[in-house]
């Protein structure tokens, strides 16, 4: 297969809508950490589970395949169903990592959201890579598969650990860069394990054409990130406010 045939330009690209993603979702689960509410640290993780998931993983992945095209330039087509629930499984596994991790490390507890992490992950690219359509057939070579999934495990446990702590904007800026880096890199170990075996006695797949789809997304996906930005550039920053409770302590008594 051809990987790169519309240029560099595209891994990029990729990348960094990969890292955008992950910036934004990082900044969600900071916010997070700050609510006094059940209700509002949900909203943010669930903003921050989209990010990460929807545009950090699944749209980055899918600017990445711009680029890829079959033996003998043959031109993929998608089945648009199963893109859009690769979408969606990527945003649930995010944040099914994010829901029961809890506000501090604790180890057992940080594995088991990894793991459920890393299984909607693997399901997201392979129900995304079975969207493919081509004329022929497509195999999958289990070594760069389970190689794929064994640096979406590293990666989901180092992006929960990473969320547990609180850092300073620039490092928040190199995490996200080194998840994009990851992500990608799974993605490309993925697509080095497909097999397609072209067969041009087989008519043309149904399906979409990939540029046509995505453009739209990319779009939309990239306007949804003002959301969750404009979010967090309103939202009230609690750290140096008192409880009521101190505050009423701290309240001088009324002369008598």
């Amino acid at each position: 297969m051809s990987y790169f045939a519309m240029g560099y330009w595209v891994l990029a690209l990729s990348v960094l809508v990969s890292a955008a993603g992950a910036l934004v979702g990082f900044t969600c689960i900071r916010e997070s950490r700050k609510s006094v509410t059940a209700r509002f640290r949900t909203v943010w993780l669930t903003a921050a589970a989209v990010s990460i998931g929807a545009i950090g993983v699944w749209l980055a992945i899918f600017v990445s395949m711009l680029g890829v095209n079959g033996p003998g330039e043959t031109v993929f087509r998608y089945d648009v169903t199963r893109l859009l629930g690769a979408a969606v499984l990527s945003g649930l596994s995010i944040f099914a990592g994010l829901i029961f991790l809890g506000r501090t490390v604790q180890w057992p507890r940080l594995v088991g959201c990894a793991a459920a992490m890393t299984v909607g992950l693997a399901l997201t690219m392979h129900v995304g890579m079975d969207a493919i359509q081509v004329r022929g057939s497509i195999e999958l070579n289990w070594g760069p598969v389970i190689a794929s999934i064994a640096l979406l495990a590293a990666t989901s446990a180092l992006a929960l650990w990473f969320v547990l702590h609180t850092w300073p904007v620039p490092a928040m800026g190199g995490a996200a860069i080194v998840f994009g880096l990851a992500v990608i890199g799974a993605h490309y170990l993925w697509l080095a394990g497909l097999d397609v075996r072209v067969d041009t006695r087989i008519s043309v797949p149904d399906g979409e054409d990939l540029f046509t789809f995505l453009v739209p997304m990319f779009v939309v996906g990239m306007l949804s990130l003002a959301i969750p930005i404009t979010a967090v550039l309103v939202a009230p920053d609690r750290r140096g406010v008192p409880s009521a409770s101190a505050s009423t302590r701290n309240e001088p008594e009324p002369a008598r």
